[in-house]
């Protein structure tokens, strides 16, 4: 064999290799590539371990078949032009999508007024909100939608607690970043069966928004980020409960200040445009990554779900309502409260340490007998489907237990009496 022969075998090694492992990068992490391409969780989950290692192979299989062939002749005419811009687009558009075009602002968000909000969020937007300690904090879902994470360094009211938001659930999630006491450097990274995933960039390790746990952990592993209470309510709800809150604005930069940036998150706000708006207003989905079919509901029924240990349940507004607005029932041994508040237009979750059935509860969780805390794991206005998908054992619309309660007591005493 010649040694153009050898050459032209090493060039086209090279070359399928580069251009193989560079589509597998596309596929996998290219997010909005998930709309036509088939990808399995098991793909995905190796392509976020081992990213950098992808891209490396992709450069370094493209530039070895561009020297053999610009130095040996080993291509044939336009084929290495081809594979480095076919290299180039696969690596590429994945790569400043996510790292560019999705930069989260786990500590550079900002936060405005409610008089400036109110340039830019309607009365009747429903708003997620985080508080602690007196300090609360709005997150539009069109704003929130393209960074997915927001926070600050000196985080909410003496804790570090920061935004994640998914807009393929419709779920705003609340967490402090720490596993184990260790701070955590988050990424936005892709999707998964409708519901976000984050990168613990320290382990190069997915996290699911859900869950908020590491893949390698488990669903339900002790190691795992601290849920923060969550609750939605309207933009008008907001400004009545908390007029010295603040709200999450995502501005795009003025061309004169970041001419790439401007051009960059525009482009990037028609794109999510162009795929979200669909998919909030039908009920098909943008994304048939799911693993789980429920009928109980529409797909994109929204329902207030959560869980105590492995006991989960979600209840939609209207059930709560048609109830007299409050519900108390039990889940994971533990007592809690359902309650829609009407002045705050807001439906809360609520731990009972009462010992008794709450008949009135506020928005604050103010009872007769004390205040009740919120349930941390509540995941408040969430798609059906990708509720049900992450927690397919879920109760639904769980009916109060207080009046079983009462039945099995009197029967009880009936009982005695009666020996």
């Amino acid at each position: 064999m010649t040694d153009l022969g050898i050459w032209s075998i090493f060039y086209w090694t090279s070359a399928a290799v580069a251009t193989y492992v560079s589509f597998r990068y596309f596929r996998d992490l290219g997010d909005v590539t998930q709309a036509l391409l088939t990808v399995t969780r098991e793909n995905m989950v190796f392509a976020i371990r081992h990213e950098y290692s992808l891209i490396a192979i992709s450069v370094i299989g493209t530039a070895v078949a561009a020297l053999l062939d610009y130095r040996f002749g080993a291509g044939i005419g336009w084929s290495t032009n081809a594979v480095i811009a076919l290299n180039a687009f696969f690596i590429g558009f994945p790569y400043i999508w996510l790292h560019f075009g999705l930069r989260n602002q786990q500590a550079t968000a900002t936060y405005y007024s409610i008089a400036e909000a109110k340039n830019f969020v309607r009365p009747t937007d429903s708003v997620i909100v985080l508080e602690n300690n007196g300090e609360a904090r709005a997150h539009p879902d069109f704003h929130i939608k393209r960074p997915h994470l927001a926070g600050t360094p000196e985080g909410l009211g003496g804790e570090n607690i920061i935004m994640t938001y998914c807009c393929m659930t419709h779920l705003g999630l609340g967490y402090k970043p720490e596993i184990d006491g260790q701070p955590l450097d988050l990424t936005v990274i892709a999707q998964i069966g409708n519901n976000l995933i984050m990168r613990d960039a320290a382990k190069s390790e997915p996290i699911q928004q859900m869950y908020g746990t590491r893949e390698c952990d488990g669903r339900y592993s002790d190691s795992a980020m601290q849920q923060w209470p969550t609750f939605r309510m309207t933009f008008r709800g907001f400004q009545k409960a908390f007029p010295d809150g603040t709200v999450f604005l995502n501005k795009i930069p003025s061309f004169w200040k970041n001419p790439l940036l401007y051009f960059l998150d525009h482009l990037v706000e028609a794109i999510m445009l162009w795929g979200t708006v669909p998919h909030h207003t039908n009920e098909s989905l943008m994304f048939e990554t799911m693993d789980v079919k429920d009928d109980r509901l529409l797909l994109k029924d929204l329902v207030w779900g959560f869980n105590v240990g492995t006991d989960a349940v979600a209840y939609t507004e209207e059930y709560v309502r048609e109830q007299g607005h409050t519900i108390n029932t039990r889940v994971g041994e533990r007592d809690i409260v359902v309650a829609w508040d009407e002045q705050y237009e807001s439906l809360g979750i609520y731990y009972n340490n009462t010992g008794h059935p709450v008949s009135a509860i506020d928005f604050w969780g103010d009872t007769e007998s004390g205040r009740l805390q919120r349930v941390e794991t509540v995941k408040a206005a969430s798609y059906w489907c990708v509720w049900v998908n992450y927690f397919p054992e879920t109760d639904l619309n769980r009916p109060s237990q207080v009046a079983d309660a009462a039945i099995t007591a009197a029967n009880d005493i009936a009982a005695s009496l009666a020996g």
